[in-house]
This record gives structure tokens, sequence and C-alpha cells, in this order.
């Protein structure tokens, strides 16, 4: 009599094929198992990435996979090499909202405010979302006549408008948080529209592009489940009365809540200082200052691909470096890395300059940046208290505008005029930025405790990566990194400590960076405020 057949999830690790050769899934699993076909119930990919440091380029996945064998048969695929066992993680049920006097306000239209809406949502709650910017299209105007024109709104710009600051970015979905809930989020991303590879991409994106139509379908499902959007609307005050959240102040209304979702992002420093004068507790953080430099995307290809650069559907090559600074202490490291984009401006306010990157879906510029920073704490701050971090970015801001000559041009020196202390001429400089670019000597830019440590890593990375100071270019400057302010909240309520209904979330909180971390950080949030 045969043995009857159990059903089984296995993970399989490290399950390769060569990249210039299209796979049949199910033959790949087949052979790596030796079992037949009929054998394999399902499949699904956990993880995908590209290993081109052989001789050959090859694609490597992690499965999981559900078979159906005899019980002898599935022992002894669970002792072979790069097999074990998988649990699928079940979906839970999200638990109702319960005793809401006044509906929940969400301040901000970014990740951590979008998601935190969805997640009230499926708990019956219909919250209120405020955002200062304006809705998609016409932000987009509005950014794109200032990289034109150098005329700036402060309340429609690159971090200011419907889905945040990522809208104008690579738009990134790494991160090293180990929540389960990074699989919520991207699964409601892909339902929105994003291509089915994000959720195991082992660097996945979306690019400006399509970021773009993807929050306009996010924010759209939302609306008709019964969230209002208010927008081009600032948040003029937040009541705190007792100890307690009783309302928030716009500029012609007042809406009474118990509840404020504070996803303001790190750069509403207004907010702050509201949230300082109502006796909020708020804390300095360290966070990283330096440059963006830019170099012509075929030096990285060269360099990261190797031999193997120009290969069909390998795409633009990326790079992540890193440098501790024995003379300092300090940690220097890239950040925001676009492959095939370009260095935009993201200035809030007038008469201070910003930095940052962006890249469409397709990553098909001629050009690669990202930023080079140092890191820098509390104790490097001239003034103190809480806000010295954002005064400190804020001179720096100011001081880039002047060095720029004024309407937003970005001052600018080769990496190699910068090691040898020379503005050089900007005749002999390409960059992607607008609305201009000026040569200036930014050793002069930062103080010495961020150059020396900047220009040391330089020269390490050149000996990484041969070329990058030969032909890169330096932009001045990158100061957002994160935000320098910490907003104090209970671990398990998220609550602002001593400010009952004030639920601090996403970068602005102090506590979470990137579009996935601040999505979940949004989701946990609406999970747990209102435990007790």
């Amino acid at each position: 009599m045969a043995e009857a057949k159990e059903k089984i999830w296995i993970k399989l690790l490290n399950v390769r094929h060569p990249f210039a050769r299209s796979a049949e899934l199910t033959v790949l699993v087949k052979d790596f198992l030796q079992i037949q076909e009929a054998e394999i119930l399902n499949i699904q990919i956990l993880r995908r990435s590209i290993d081109a440091r052989q001789e050959r380029i090859d694609v490597v996945y992690t499965f999981a996979v559900e078979l159906a064998a005899e019980q002898h048969a599935l022992q002894n695929i669970l002792r072979k090499k790069d097999v074990e066992q998988y649990t699928p993680e079940e979906a839970k049920a999200v638990p109702k909202v319960t005793a809401l006097s006044n509906r929940p306000v969400i301040i901000g239209c970014g990740p951590s405010g979008l998601f935190a809406a969805l997640t009230l949502v499926e708990r019956g709650a219909q919250p209120i979302l405020i955002e200062r910017g304006s809705r998609m299209a016409q932000r987009v105007r509005d950014v794109d006549m200032f990289w034109e024109s150098g005329k700036l709104n402060p309340e429609s710009n690159v971090f200011f408008g419907e889905g945040g600051a990522g809208t104008f970015s690579d738009g990134k979905l790494t991160t090293r948080i180990k929540s389960p809930l990074k699989e919520k989020v991207l699964k409601e991303l892909v339902k929105s529209g994003a291509p089915e590879e994000i959720r195991y991409s082992n660097k996945p994106h979306l690019g400006t592009d399509r970021i773009r139509r993807i929050i306009r379908t996010l924010v759209k499902g939302l609306e008709q489940k019964g969230v209002e959007f208010i927008y081009d609307t600032r948040v003029r005050d937040i009541r705190i009365e007792e100890g307690r959240v009783t309302g928030v102040v716009t500029g012609d209304r007042f809406i009474e809540t118990d509840n404020v979702f504070l996803a303001t992002g790190h750069s509403a420093r207004d907010i702050y200082q509201i949230l300082e004068q109502r006796g909020a507790e708020l804390e300095p953080k360290g966070f990283a200052m330096g440059l963006r430099i830019e170099h012509p995307q075929e030096l990285i290809n060269k360099n990261q691909w190797g031999r193997w650069e120009g290969t069909a559907g390998l795409g633009p090559a990326d790079y992540f470096l890193t440098f501790h600074d024995n003379e300092t202490g300090r940690g220097v490291y890239t950040f925001c890395m676009c492959p095939g984009g370009y260095v935009i401006s993201c200035s809030t306010q007038n008469g201070e300059l910003v930095t940052n990157g962006m890249s469409a879906y397709q990553r098909n510029s001629p050009w690669a940046n990202a930023a080079i920073v140092v890191t820098i704490g509390p104790d490097d701050f001239t003034l103190q208290g809480t806000m010295a971090g954002i005064e400190f970015q804020r001179q720096t801001e100011m001081k880039a505008f002047r060095m720029g000559g004024g309407e937003f041009c970005a001052p600018v020196q080769t990496a190699k005029d910068f090691l040898a202390g020379r503005a050089g001429d900007a005749k002999n400089i390409t960059c992607s930025y607008r609305p201009g670019i000026v040569c200036a000597d930014l050793g002069a830019l930062l103080p010495a405790f961020i150059i020396e440590p900047l220009k040391r890593a330089l020269m390490h990375f050149d000996k990484k990566m041969p070329g990058f100071i030969e032909e890169g270019v330096l932009i001045g400057v990158e100061t957002r990194t994160s935000s320098p302010v910490r907003i104090k909240r209970d671990p398990k309520t998220f609550h602002a400590s001593g400010s009952r209904g004030l639920i601090p979330i996403g970068e602005g909180s102090g506590y979470a960076g990137g579009i996935v971390s601040c999505a979940v950080d949004g989701i946990r949030a609406a999970l747990c405020f209102d435990e007790n």
C-alpha cells in the first residue's frame, strides 16, 4: 500500500541560473530538489538578486515552495543543503477601533500618514488627513517651475505635498527593519500599481514617475473609504490641555479631535516649535551632513559590473560605501544613491539651499549621484538646546544659498579641486542640477569636523572605485538626511510623552527613515494607539 502524501512548505536558498538565459521556476525547483514536477504545488519568490562576481552572471533566488510527497521523501528533502522548513505568514484580523469620540486627524500625506490612514480605515475609523502642500498635479507644476526659474513655493515643493518627500526621489524600498509589516506595505503598493517585483527584489525601487501614479491610486482608494483629505492647509496649532490633545487649528478652522497622528516629515520645522511651546517632550539627536557627488553612470557601471558592463538587461549599477575616520571617530557613508538619476534642489524656504537625488523607474539618465555624509551629534553644535540641530542645518543651507549666488543655483566643485583647495571653473563641469551651478570652494561651506573626514573618505572610496575622485563633481549641500529632533513617545502606544493623543510617526518623529520604515511606523501606531 502506497504511503500517504503530506504537504509541507520549505524555503530554498541560493537557487541559481545564468542571467542570460530565461528560466522556468518549476524546472529550477524540480532540478534543485531532484523531485517530480507533480510534487510541487506552489512556488513563491521570496528574494531575487544578481551575482556578477564570478565567471558568469547569475540570478540568485530564494523560494518558498509548497510540496506534496511521502513523509520519507520530505524528510530527505529537508536534509538537503540550502533547504529549511518554512511557515507562511498568515493574515491577522485587524481589531476594530472602539470608543472614539471624534475622528482621528493625521497631519502629513507622506508614507507614514497614508499608511496610518489605511490602517485606521481597516479598523473602522474615518480619519481626516491635513496636508500643507498641494495635490500631485499642482505640486509637480510648482516643482518644475522652481527647477526652471528658481521661484520657490514654500508650501508646495519637493518636501511638502501629496505623497511626501518620497514623491521626488529614487523611490527606494530597501530597509533594515525586521518588521513583518514590511510585507503589508509592499502588498498595498502592488495593489496600487507597483510592479510585483518589489516584493522580492533585493533592491526594490519605484522611481519618481511610478511612485506618483501609485500615490494617486492609493489616495483615491482612501477617499472612497471615507478618508477626508484637506490640501493646501497648514496646521497653525495643536491644542493640548491638561496633557491631552483636544484639537487642531488650521488657518480658518478648529477641528476637535482626541488623536493627532503627526506625520509631518523632518522638514516641517514650524511643527517642532509648536510642540515645544505646547510642552511636548523633545530631544536633540544625531544625524549626518555633507555634500552630494555626481559621476557619469558609465563609470559606476564599469566599476561595479566589471567585464559584464553593457550586458543587456543588467541595468545601471549602484553602490554603497562606508568609511570610519580613525582621526575623529566619525562615520562617513554614501546615502540615497540614485543610479541614472539627477541632483535636485529641495529647498523649503527662500534663502536656503538643500540638495537631494531623484531618478525615474528606468534610471536612464547618464548620471549617477549620491550623498556623502558625515555623522554629527548634539555636542557638535555651537548652540545648545532641542532646536540646535535645526539651526545648524538652517545656517549651513543659508551659507550654501549665498555661495551659489542666489536664485537657488548650487555651489559646485570637482572632487579633485575640492581635495586640492581650488574653486575651479564651471565651464569644465557637467552637472544635472537645476536651475544652475556656480563654482565655489566647498571646503569653506562646512565646518572642519565635517570637511576633513569627508576628504579622507573620498580618498578611501577612490581606492574602492577608481575614478571616484577624477570624475566626481561635488554639489552643496546635503543636510536633511534625517530629523535632528526626536519627539519622545511611549514605545507601546506611540503617544508622545506627556501629551496623550499626540502620536508622532515617520521621519519627523525621529524614529523612522525611508518609505517603507515610515509606512510601517504609521501602521504600528494606528494599530496600537488605543491600547492602555
